[in-house]
């Protein structure tokens, strides 16, 4: 059996925001926005009068924590008190997250509005848990994706660049992530199929993605198709490659390695996609990839201030018991390391993120020359 999750419908356009209300009041009239302080402070009064406008009443609750078990059952509770038609969840991933896995067990429908470009929690059927401290918990699968995504463009250009680094970073891992388990599992279409729409969003990242990022931030910057091609590679296109399954085991060893990551308390700082991108390089040396091919990939990694060394994700402190602790917290699905060609031991691993904080250190110092992608 094949799965398919995705939206009913996904908007990505400059001043969705301002008419969200004609979109989003067939699906209710009274709604429960889930919104991030800063996110509520930059889009909720445009939001808000849309939603007037259109006839939806709205109650309007805050979520800066982490997105636990405790947290969804908290306001589970909120909004089945209030006896609420629809969820409207606006902010980042993890108010995005929570507020998914809330709809499904008030058994709601959701609308998600992405405040920023950092990741696919938009469109994905999936919640990110952690822990109350910040450590990865584990992943609960949901049984469908939003089923309408706002996306304005206008809003997101207005986000710290940092965080479109963060979600080009999260996307351009799908394809190298999903690509390396053909080596066991090339009759999997859904694998082919995610592979190929991950390619899809890799290439429209190699085309656009440096230039948009040194374009965002600038004074009076507007977004253009090519940042529009970019944010729809980010929230669209990787969202739509995990949510292609049929039901077989790969392994996703960036991912696993931001889980462990999240372990150590001196990563906190650092973003989902950028602890990914760490996890992408030390999965490059892993494969074996060397020389100027290896520096290229690593080079645009720093062209974008992802993190390619260690004391850049934070980790300070005895780096060898460090790196044991993220070697030791790598877990992949039973099964998952035999569709891949070369080993995912603890030891390659541990050798591997002190091969990568090396030639990181190197680039990012500039005693190794700089490659363009």
């Amino acid at each position: 059996m094949v799965t398919i999750k995705a939206p009913a419908a996904y908007y990505n356009e400059p001043g969705i925001l301002e008419r969200s209300g004609q979109y989003i009041r067939s699906l209710g009239h009274y709604a429960l926005i889930i919104g991030g302080p800063t996110a509520l402070s930059i889009a909720g009064e445009r939001l808000n009068t849309s939603l007037l406008a259109a006839g939806i009443r709205t109650e309007i609750k805050t979520f800066a924590g982490q997105c636990t078990v405790e947290e969804i059952e908290a306001y589970t509770s909120i909004a089945r008190g209030l006896n609420v038609e629809l969820i409207i969840a606006v902010g980042g991933g993890k108010v995005l997250d929570l507020s998914k896995a809330v709809a499904e067990d008030a058994r709601l429908p959701i609308v998600t509005i992405p405040t920023i470009p950092a990741t696919c929690a938009a469109w994905s059927a999936l919640t990110v848990l952690y822990d109350p401290h910040g450590k990865a918990a584990g992943y609960r699968p949901l049984l469908r994706s939003p089923e309408l995504v706002l996306a304005d463009t206008a809003l997101l250009a207005q986000a710290p660049r940092r965080y479109l680094a963060a979600g080009i970073g999260d996307t351009l891992v799908k394809w190298h992530e999903f690509a390396v388990n053909l080596n066991g599992n090339a009759g999997s279409v859904a694998l082919r199929s995610s592979v190929a729409t991950a390619k899809l969003a890799l290439d429209i990242l190699e085309r656009h993605a440096t230039d948009v990022y040194n374009e965002v931030g600038q004074q009076a910057y507007q977004p253009d198709a090519a940042f529009i091609e970019v944010t729809d590679a980010i929230i669209w296109l990787a969202g739509l490659v995990g949510s292609i399954q049929d039901g077989s085991v790969h392994a996703a060893i960036a991912h696993g390695l931001h889980d462990s990551l999240t372990r150590i308390e001196d990563t906190h700082h650092s973003l989902h996609g950028e602890k990914v991108a760490f996890g992408l390089f030390t999965q490059w040396v892993l494969e074996g990839k060397q020389g100027a091919e290896l520096e290229k990939l690593v080079s645009w990694l720093h062209e974008l201030d992802l993190p390619i060394t260690l004391s850049q994700l934070g980790i300070t402190g005895d780096i060898n018991q460090n790196v044991a602790a993220i070697a030791e917290g790598l877990a992949l699905r039973e099964g998952a390391a035999e569709q891949l060609n070369f080993a995912v031991t603890i030891e390659a691993v541990q050798k591997a993120i002190v091969q990568a904080d090396a030639l990181g250190q190197k680039i990012h110092s500039g005693l190794s020359q700089k490659v363009i992608v």
